[in-house]
């Protein structure tokens, strides 16, 4: 049973720290091995007797160790409960998970993106925050407000944010120093960001040997350009209309620019033969590319490759000079199974146990993640550097990515782009067939 020690205030308060081994801080994002992947249809036995909640998500290896870390925290403080962790991979998650739904048979608490809340909060899957353990006014006071926004539905919240990533840019210092450029200096604007990509861009044998800017994370690159066009010179305007639930790209000329610029950008400052056995990260530590768009969990990624790498993060540049700071953000929202609907109580104190401050902490210092609590915007200790201040700063001018689904948008824009670039197909027929497949999309996952 729950302590009820445990007041609403106390669950959003730093308790003592999680204990967690000084090898686990340094645990960066890898996939989970094969043999590890293979135990999601294998749960683990309980540990003791009395009350046990499943508890499912996609597992990188800092991930898990947080969540194993915050499992043993918080069973210490309820005396008889178990949570039982199912280590799913990525590749086997979404099949898991719909497969057990379709039996009636899903975790009680489980992970999904932000694109696909409306879908499972419309379709019954998923229960409403229990008020009287966090009501509304206590979730906007504690959580950034664009981190909480699509959890929301008819005036109730239906999940806690985990995850939290925005889109900033990487600069491997050694090739733009070569290049006589200081790495550390904001973009003034994407004319900026475009010049230098030409300028680090090298070519041998009338091939490019050094990738002036890595264009491969297409679905992040053409997010953040199309937000920031209607958020900005559109005052706010969303990316489809609710009334016909259809994109409005169509309607603004200045989206279609946009994606041929990132094109043209592509094909000018990259090359998707080059060294294509490495991933982008690898690509960048080896100093073979000079910079790429990611999220602040690839400093994790970057170290670990190369533990003493030098780079500098810098803003997503303004569309125009003189324009405030903009990046899109991204996380997921933890939830509670309506079959937990027996137990709800205590499956939400484990999710907002797992959202609070101290887990907050973990799941920065074992899997890179920001924070989405207000109040650890200022904190020093997600401060030691100026990398690490421009993340965080980057959360303060973040909105959350107007995806209505999940993996199909990656794959929209993924092929999109490839096929201009690789393919010379014509950006503007890709652009009108991606839109097309996008709003089908849309009425797929919309209620």
């Amino acid at each position: 049973m729950i302590d009820r020690r445990w007041s609403r205030r106390q669950l959003l308060q730093l308790a003592a720290a999680a204990p967690a081994a000084a090898t686990l801080a340094a645990c960066t994002l890898p996939p989970l091995p094969a043999e590890e992947a293979q135990m999601a249809s294998e749960p683990s036995p309980p540990d003791a007797e009395g009350p046990t909640l499943t508890h499912w998500q996609p597992f990188s290896t800092g991930h898990r160790a947080a969540v194993e870390s915050l499992k043993e925290r918080f069973e210490e403080e309820n005396d008889g409960l178990t949570i039982e962790i199912q280590p799913v991979s990525w590749s086997a998650y979404w099949d898991h998970l719909t497969a057990a739904e379709a039996a009636a048979d899903p975790p009680d608490t489980y992970r999904i993106p932000m694109g696909l809340a409306e879908y499972h909060i419309a379709g019954g899957h998923i229960l409403p925050v229990n008020e009287l353990l966090l009501s509304n006014a206590e979730i906007e006071e504690t959580y950034l407000p664009w981190t909480v926004q699509r959890a929301k539905k008819d005036d109730r919240y239906y999940g806690l944010p985990v995850d939290v990533q925005t889109l900033v840019v990487f600069r491997n210092n050694t090739l733009h120093a070569e290049a006589g450029l200081d790495p550390a200096a904001p973009f003034s604007d994407l004319d900026d960001l475009f010049s230098q990509a030409q300028s680090l861009a090298v070519q041998t044998d009338g091939k490019i040997s050094q990738i002036g800017c890595n264009t491969g994370y297409a679905s992040a690159w053409l997010t953040i350009l199309f937000q920031q066009y209607l958020q900005r010179e559109e005052e706010g305007a969303p990316w489809f209309d609710p009334a016909s639930n259809q994109l409005v790209w169509e309607d603004y000329p200045a989206i279609f620019e946009s994606f041929d610029w990132f094109c043209t950008l592509a094909a000018e400052t990259g090359d998707d033969d080059f060294l294509s056995f490495l991933s982008a990260e690898e690509q960048f530590v080896l100093d073979k590319s000079a910079m790429q768009i990611g999220h602040p969990v690839y400093r994790r990624i970057l170290e670990d490759l190369v533990p003493n790498v030098e780079y500098s993060i810098v803003p997503f540049p303004p569309r125009a000079s003189g324009q405030e700071p903009y990046t899109a953000g991204s996380h997921w929202l933890w939830v509670v199974s309506q079959s937990a609907a027996a137990s709800a109580e205590t499956a939400w104190s484990w999710v907002i146990f797992g959202a609070n401050e101290e887990a907050q902490t973990v799941w920065h210092e074992l899997a890179g993640d920001l924070p989405s609590l207000k109040q650890l915007t200022a904190d020093t200790r997600f401060r030691p550097d100026d990398n690490a201040a421009v993340c965080i700063d980057s959360l303060s001018h973040s909105t959350p990515w107007e995806w209505v689904g999940w993996v199909e948008w990656i794959t929209e824009f993924s092929d999109a782009r490839n096929k201009v670039v690789n393919e010379a197909a014509d950006p503007r027929e890709t652009f009108a067939t991606m839109t097309d497949n996008l709003n089908q999309v849309i009425a797929q996952y919309t209620a």
